[in-house]
Order: structure tokens, then sequence, then C-alpha cells
């Protein structure tokens, strides 16, 4: 295996862009206005990537230069400023963001996603994968075909999930999950409007004290369980709630 190692002096604000097609890409925190992309592989396929660099934006992709070499797999470790932005289109691979970063958008064939902040808009679109997220304060897009959805907070977030559980923290404006087979829970919920839909899987929601719900929930084959207990004192806000299951139990609860 060979190394190579190139480093960009860039904008504080700068955007950086993977299009290859297999290996692990991790992000990690480095010094302001300046990016440094450390590649692992074989000296043929390192050669097969190229590497356009400005100062507001640097793209990593496969050529194909060298056609028998380009399905190679090449392993990524990219320190850069914290606030960047981070595009990866991959056939293969697991990402992973350590920095807190502006926008976040990923497509990827395979492999698991960890991000830990993204303050703008994130956008994650996994063929199989599981999907491991922090903080999202901004309007988040999130779906996988294969492989379960965590997410520790958001803003406003819509989840698609074909197989695998959705498990969503806290949720402070709104929530549209989509789900054919697997569990979903949204663990605190004090914002406007959270509509779920799932063919199997049971639902779990957890919201928040002195809620007023408008609900309306639709199970055909399961039970709905109303372990929400009433309790005096003002009321903090409306929500609408919307959940179609067509196997699986509706479980309400009040959020810790």
């Amino acid at each position: 295996m060979s190394n190579r190692t190139e480093t960009y002096d860039v904008d504080p604000k700068m955007t950086i862009v993977f299009r290859t097609r297999s290996g692990d890409i991790h992000f990690k925190e480095g010094d302001e206005g300046r990016v440094v992309i450390e590649l692992n592989g074989s000296a043929d396929a390192l050669a097969a990537i190229d590497i356009d660099a400005t100062p507001d934006t640097v793209t990593v992709s496969s050529t194909g230069k060298k056609r028998r070499w380009i399905g190679a797999t090449v392993n990524a470790v990219v320190t850069l400023p914290v606030g960047s932005t981070v595009l990866v289109h991959s056939g293969s691979g697991d990402v992973v963001v350590g920095v807190d970063i502006m926008d976040l958008e990923i497509h990827c064939g395979s492999g698991d996603v960890r991000a830990d902040h993204v303050n703008g808009v994130c956008e994650i679109k996994l063929g199989s994968g599981d999907v491991r997220l922090g903080q999202l304060p901004g309007t988040s897009r999130v779906s996988s075909s294969s492989g379960d959805i965590r997410i520790d907070s958001a803003t406003e977030i819509a989840v698609r999930s074909a197989a695998g559980d959705v498990d969503l923290g806290d949720v402070t404006e709104s929530a549209t999950i989509k789900s054919a087979a697997g569990d979903v829970r949204v663990r605190k919920f004090s914002g406007s409007d959270l509509e779920i839909k799932t063919m199997s899987g049971d639902v779990t929601i957890g919201l928040v004290r002195g809620m007023v719900v408008n609900a309306a929930i639709k199970t055909l084959s399961g039970d709905l369980r109303n372990r929400i207990k009433p309790s005096p004192g003002e009321r903090v806000a409306n929500m609408n709630l919307k959940v179609t299951t067509f196997s699986g139990d509706v479980i309400l609860k009040s959020a810790k």
C-alpha cells in the first residue's frame, strides 16, 4: 500500500467534494485556511485519483485514465476548517465527519455514515448502511434502503427507511418519517407537526408535558397504548400528530 498527501490553502468557509468509487473517508478538524488530504491505497489506485483545488472548492475524484484501477479502494483522511461544506458521492465506503460543518450531502451505494454536528442543510442517501448523526439544527433529509438510522437532535427532518429501525432524539419543529420495516421511536417531540407512516414495526412517541395534541392515528393490526397521564398547568403548545401503521403497536408516553 502507498500513501499520498496533498495540502491546499483555502478560504475559511470552503467546500470539499469527493466523487470516488470505493473507500472510507474520515473528515477531521484542521487549521483555518488549510485542507490536508491523506490518501491510502495501491500506487496505481492513487495515481487514478484527480484533485482539483481552488480557494473555495477542493474536488477529489476517481478518474478513468487507468481504467483497470478505477474501482480500486482508496481510503482518505481529510483535515479541514470548521464551518466547511462537505459533499460525498461514493460507490461504497464509510464516511465519518468529526468536525462541525455547515452543509453536508452524502450519496453512497453502501457504507455507514456518522456526523457529529451539521449547522445547515443535511442530506444523506444510502443504498445500504447505518446512519448515526448528532445535532442537526438546520433542515435535514435522511434515507437508507437497508440500515438503522439514529439521530440525537433535529429541528426539521424527513426520514425514509426501507428496512431498519429509526430512532430520533429531540425534535423541536417538525418530522416526517416513512418506514417499510422496522421500529420507529421519537424520544422527545416538542414541535408542531409529526407524521409517521410505517408498514411493519412499533411506533413509540415521547411528547413534552403540556402539549395539546391534535391526533389522527390509524393502525390495521396493532394496539394503541396511551401512557400519558393528564397533568395540570399551563399548556405549552399545540401540535398535529398523524400516525398510520399497518402492523405494529403505537405507544404514546411522556418525554423525559
